[in-house]
């Protein structure tokens, strides 16, 4: 293996953990400190970008083994084809050819199972910290507002089916809802809607 297919293969050595630590159930503190230095460190960032010019060569790279195989491909069948009736096999040109196919194989595996995983790893970073972007913003607008519980049963009386939900929450008159103790104009609101 030359010098640069043993590198791509460290570079997928290390996806491989970077991927299987981004999948760890952490608890959601610890995920949020580690996302949160992740999005915001220069050193991170300088690496991100030292990985997208990583990435550009290892598609040379995958290329490369793409054509080189295609090469070998078409000399076997070449050969197969314009051989003579009475031809002599010789038996080490041909494993050094299945060898080369071999190595042109493994080498457009290497890279492209790389490439594939750097792609991955980019989406799988992103979404985790869109999702933890979305979670701070409702629990923001949870705290912000006085009625986030109140809110959260008016959205599962709307969710619900009409028929489970009526017989709890329907207040008749105004006598039934000063005895259940609400007083809340949304909530009669609703209730007079399932009415």
């Amino acid at each position: 293996m030359t010098l640069y297919y043993a590198i791509v293969f460290a570079i997928l050595a290390i996806e491989v953990f970077i991927f299987f630590l981004l999948m760890l159930p952490l608890p959601l503190q610890w995920q949020k400190s580690v996302f949160h230095w992740l999005a915001t460190s220069p050193t991170v960032a300088h690496a991100h970008y030292i990985m997208r010019i990583i990435f550009g060569f290892i598609f040379v790279l995958f290329l490369d083994s793409v054509n080189r195989l295609k090469t070998i491909s078409d000399t076997v069948t070449n050969e197969e084809e314009g051989g003579s009736p009475i031809a002599v096999h010789d038996i080490r040109a041909e494993a050094s050819i299945a060898a080369k196919k071999f190595y042109a194989q493994r080498n457009m595996y290497l890279t492209g199972f790389s490439l594939l995983l750097l792609i991955i790893l980019n989406r799988v970073y992103t979404m985790t910290l869109e999702n933890m972007r979305l979670e701070e913003k409702v629990n923001r607008l949870e705290e912000i507002t006085p009625d986030a519980a109140l809110r959260h049963v008016d959205k599962a009386v709307d969710d619900a089916t009409p028929g489970k939900m009526d017989s709890k929450l329907v207040a008749v008159n105004e006598d039934e809802k000063i005895a259940a103790g609400t007083s809340d104009p949304k909530l009669v609101a609703v209730n007079k809607k399932r009415a």
